[in-house]
């Protein structure tokens, strides 16, 4: 197939050599021109499954050239980019394209609206996945290294009537594929929400200091206590929802003894820990708060007020982190009402999800 995929983060290194690697005609694009000239001879990807040096079709600054007659456009870019990334892709998308997104707390909805607010043709589908299907650091400026992907990739659709064309086209490129019920089924899967914000608060004062790995020295007793509270929430959540299992509880990363029912299957935690590439310097700027906290958080407390399951781990984090950063968060980000769909029934929002544009409501949201 020929891929597009779109930005420079970790995620977007692994995916273009990976998926090159694999026999793929892929397409990296760049904001900035500069950035180019070290791709000129692909990417190095060291990893488990494939390994080596990966060549592109093509490596440019210009976004229609990367998404031009592109099967598929990936975009494995934080949450917070995809209001830009929805106007920056209207008008060059086509009606038989898959856009897929990695672990995007309802990056579908929400780049589907842009693109209809601009008024240009809406793709095939946009489908998201729950967790990101390599764990992944750059280690050079055209090298990457993934020492875990995902052993089970969820993956939903928007429009979910459209899921059966659409993941075809993933499963092709990520056998690991696991179909969810919808959008919103697929984002009350994503770990990041439930791991790195405590991670991040229970580690703050080390974290502060400089080089920290929240990974290994800083999953303590007290920090599992309270990522098992904010999971134990998200789950009561699916449920209550009415989403079948799995769950993917962080039992299954945790215990060894469930891990090959988790997401990146066994041995994943030790092999992540043990490459050393998550002891870095974080900062309030780092995705784990930009992403999980601003934006999943409040996703997740909606998700639970909206079937009257209590949230007060969820909901404490949202105002410990508010108060670190010196503003509320706590109803914004994906909070389900601050997308506009607080005032649909639970019914009209699985309507919605499942028909997308071409239901009625349609016009209510996209507005």
């Amino acid at each position: 197939m020929i891929i597009a995929v779109l930005g420079g983060s970790h995620g977007a290194f692994a995916t273009a050599a990976d998926l090159s690697l694999a026999g793929h005609r892929v397409r990296l694009w760049r904001r900035r021109p500069e950035d180019l000239a070290a791709l000129s001879k692909g990417i190095t990807l060291k990893a488990e499954q494939r390994q080596g040096a990966a060549r592109l079709d093509k490596a440019t600054a210009d976004l229609g050239e990367a998404v031009r007659d592109a099967d598929v456009v990936i975009a494995p870019l934080p949450a917070s980019t995809h209001e830009d990334l929805g106007r920056r892709l209207a008008g060059v998308l086509t009606e038989r394209q898959v856009v897929l997104l990695g672990a995007a707390t309802l990056g579908s909805f929400v780049i589907a609206r842009e693109i209809a607010r601009a008024g240009k043709t809406l793709p095939l589908a946009l489908a998201e996945t729950g967790t990101l299907p390599y764990l992944a650091r750059k280690t050079g400026p055209a090298a990457v290294a993934a020492p875990v992907r995902a052993a089970h990739l969820p993956v939903g659709v928007f429009p979910a009537a459209r899921a059966k064309d659409a993941l075809a086209r993933v499963r092709e490129l990520y056998p690991a594929t696991r179909p969810c019920v919808d959008a919103v089924d697929v984002a009350l899967t994503n770990a990041g929400p439930v791991l790195h914000p405590p991670l991040v608060l229970a580690n703050a004062g080390a974290i502060d200091r400089g080089k920290f790995d929240v990974h290994a020295a800083g999953t303590t007793e007290s920090a599992r206590r309270l990522i098992d509270a904010v999971d134990a929430e998200r789950v009561a959540s699916r449920k209550g929802w009415g989403f079948p299992a799995p769950h993917y509880e962080m039992a299954t990363y945790y215990d060894e003894a469930r891990a090959a029912e988790g997401l990146y299957g066994a041995g994943a935690k030790g092999k992540l820990v043990a490459s050393g590439l998550w002891n870095e310097v974080l900062t309030f700027e780092h995705r784990y708060v930009t992403e999980d906290v601003e934006l999943g958080l409040p996703f997740f407390e909606s998700a639970a007020r909206s079937v009257s399951v209590a949230s007060p781990a969820t909901s404490g984090l949202l105002g410990v982190f508010g108060a670190l950063l010196g503003r509320p968060l706590a109803g914004r980000g994906r909070d389900l009402d601050h997308l506009g769909l607080g005032e649909l029934t639970l019914r009209e929002v699985r309507e919605l999800f499942h028909e997308g544009w071409q239901s009625a409501l349609w016009r209510r949201v996209a507005r």
